[in-house]
């Protein structure tokens, strides 16, 4: 007789067997498992976003900010900044993950210390110490006058570059990592094959290394952009008047103006238009894997 005729006739009222018990209470298990965490987001994100939404709504909030000539000239650096960024840091981390991918134990320690040391220094102290380094009697433009490649200080801080530095500082370590761990995933047979064939080192990188790191270097650009858009302190100490970012406006409307509902709509404003980034560079991602795999 089949299990299905079995629950048939098994009359009702009577306990479901041991076999159905199981997946039950293990369902019922990872439900108390997770209802700590849905809590606490539903509690401290949830709520507060979607307050944070609804102010946006009030007071014509979108209209009076998009008229303001200063928010669109601040999301236009928003997002040329956090891109040029992305792809230094992107471009920084690849050849830094690639020396520890290929060095010894000791000087990947050495590197690994190296690379998380922004992660154990705060952002004011990085920033002020990046203002120290580029002022004009800084240490970098001493240099250049003393080897003579400069007769007089350049202009080194409170500008676009200044910023994009102390941004690339601060988001190396999330470029590294993601893009270490896809190059460590690599078989190293495939190397050692391709150089039995005679292959030269730069094919090997350009038809093995870079396509099977690709992973890596995607989540790694799209972590980096996404932290980027967000960057508060970093104009304030080394940018000038004309790189300020979303976050500075939306701290502008919030303190000096006490316009909370027009800083809401600046925060919704920011967050639709980096996931709508997110989503095209990630649909791009994919259609280039497609073809790929073509």
């Amino acid at each position: 007789m089949s299990n299905a005729t079995l629950q048939r006739a098994r009359p009702a009222g009577r306990a479901p067997a041991p076999e159905q018990e199981k997946p039950r209470r293990r369902r019922t298990m990872w439900w108390l498992l997770l209802a700590p965490i849905l809590a606490f987001d539903v509690v401290l994100f949830l709520s507060p976003l979607g307050k944070l939404v609804g102010s946006s709504f009030t007071g014509n909030a979108y209209q009076r900010v998009l008229e303001d000539p200063l928010v669109v000239r601040s999301l236009i650096n928003t997002l040329s900044i956090s891109l040029a960024s992305t792809v230094v840091t992107v471009v920084l981390g690849y050849v830094i993950a690639l020396v520890l991918w290929r060095s010894g134990t000791v000087t990947r320690v050495i590197l690994f210390a190296v690379v998380l040391l922004p992660f154990w220094t705060g952002i004011l102290v990085k920033n002020f110490a990046w203002a120290v380094l580029l002022q004009d009697n800084g240490i970098v433009n001493s240099f250049l006058q003393t080897v003579g490649l400069t007769d007089a200080p350049i202009e080194l801080l409170h500008n676009r570059l200044a910023v994009i530095i102390g941004m690339v500082h601060c988001l190396l370590p999330y470029a590294v990592f993601p893009i270490f761990s896809s190059l460590t995933s690599i078989d190293d047979r495939l190397a050692l094959a391709a150089r039995s064939l005679g292959a030269k080192e730069a094919s090997i990188f350009r038809r093995i290394t870079l396509p099977l790191s690709t992973p890596g270097i995607s989540a790694a650009g799209l972590l980096v952009f996404i932290i980027s858009t967000g960057f508060f302190i970093t104009p304030v100490v080394m940018g000038g008047p004309g790189d300020m970012m979303i976050a500075n406006q939306i701290d502008y409307y919030a303190r000096q103006l006490t316009d909370f509902s027009g800083a809401a709509a600046l925060a919704v404003i920011l967050t639709v238009l980096v996931s709508i980034l997110v989503a095209i560079y990630q649909r791009v991602l994919k259609a280039g894997g497609q073809h790929a795999d073509n």
